[in-house]
């Protein structure tokens, strides 16, 4: 059947595109060992940030060693200090990168984040603030952070050093999603209908992932019940993820012009489409919007602000397709049998 068939090649193509997307993305951001740390650094220049650094070093040394509680003041202090300094972003930048360099080098090695050379400045801190505290203060670099400790952690530990190996798929998904969309064009009723098929499916991407990276960063930020916390998490978050959410707008902005510009269709027929989402008719339809109801009610008591993103965002995708299609339908009429 040549609809089901058009239908099933812009899915596959559009999903083959969409592993492709993240996979670029994915290699460009966390498997680069450089790009990894350059991002983590980047976060330090959020105060809330720094204050967890330091707050993480005090606290870890305290951990390690339990007779340095009663000096807990003195640590928070001297980690302060150095947390500030012009240094220690070299510091933190070295750090980070081996611990990008040994989590997916080695599924079996132990992963820290240690801060080459931090341990003889936050000594020399210490020092300042207290002499006889400092003397309690073993050597060695401070640690922010172990992983491999839950079930989770271990499950990265796991399949992070075959994470290279399956970033080697980025070309042939993009190839293999090309051509499936290129096979949907050649399969659909006319040529006009499949380069806008196409074009939305594209869309459809942007879209998608636009609407995972809203939904996820808000029922994130909604488990912190601190500003502190979600100041934190939230700019990790914009540092590794930002990036993803620009470039899901702009393919779905160029998706929808690239769509009006093939079809244009009848003014106002957004509107029937609208009516035909709102009043499905085949049961499949229904319930489909049932489920996206439900997942509109968990959303509102849950993480209210996502509901209310995505409805602009809709709504911004919807004035960009009008808008495109207007200039479109400027072009002079051409010949049906062209297309």
């Amino acid at each position: 059947m040549p609809s089901r068939a058009y239908a099933l090649l812009l899915v596959a193509g559009a999903l083959c595109l969409l592993a492709a997307g993240f996979t670029f993305y994915g290699r460009h951001t966390v498997l680069d060992e450089q790009a990894f740390a350059a991002r983590a650094t980047g976060t330090l220049a959020q105060d809330e940030v720094r204050d967890e650094i330091a707050a993480r070093i005090a606290g870890r040394l305290v951990e390690a060693h339990p007779g340095l509680a009663e000096l807990r003041p003195v640590l928070d202090a001297a980690a302060a200090d150095i947390v500030a300094t012009p240094r220690f972003a070299q510091e933190f930048r070295r750090g980070a990168a081996r611990m990008h360099h040994t989590l997916f080098a080695d599924s079996h090695s132990t992963v820290q984040f240690v801060l080459p050379g931090a341990g003889e400045e936050l000594s020399a801190a210490v020092e300042n603030h207290s002499e006889s505290a400092a003397r309690t203060v073993p050597d060695g670099d401070p640690d922010l952070l172990a992983i491999g400790g839950g079930r989770l952690e271990t499950t990265l530990r796991r399949i992070a050093p075959a994470a290279r190996s399956l970033a080697g798929l980025a070309l042939p998904a993009l190839a293999a999603g090309i051509v499936l969309l290129g096979l949907a064009v050649r399969r659909a009723p006319t040529r006009r209908r499949g380069l806008r098929g196409a074009a939305m499916a594209v869309a459809a991407i942007g879209g998608a992932t636009l609407a995972a990276v809203t939904i996820a960063r808000s029922l994130l930020l909604a488990t912190f019940d601190t500003s502190h916390g979600d100041a934190v998490v939230g700019t990790i978050w914009s540092a590794y993820l930002g990036d993803l959410r620009l470039w899901a707008v702009a393919v779905g902005a160029i998706g929808l012009i690239l769509a009006a510009t093939a079809e244009p269709g009848t003014p106002g027929a957004w509107r029937r489409v609208l009516a035909r989402v709102a009043h499905p008719e085949r049961p499949g339809a229904r319930l489909a919007r049932a489920g996206a109801l439900l997942l509109v009610a968990i959303l509102l008591l849950t993480a209210p602000e996502v509901p209310v993103n995505l409805g602009i965002v809709g709504l911004a995708g919807l004035l960009v397709f009008t808008a495109a299609a207007e200039v479109a339908r400027l072009r002079p009429a051409r010949r049906s049998a062209d297309y």
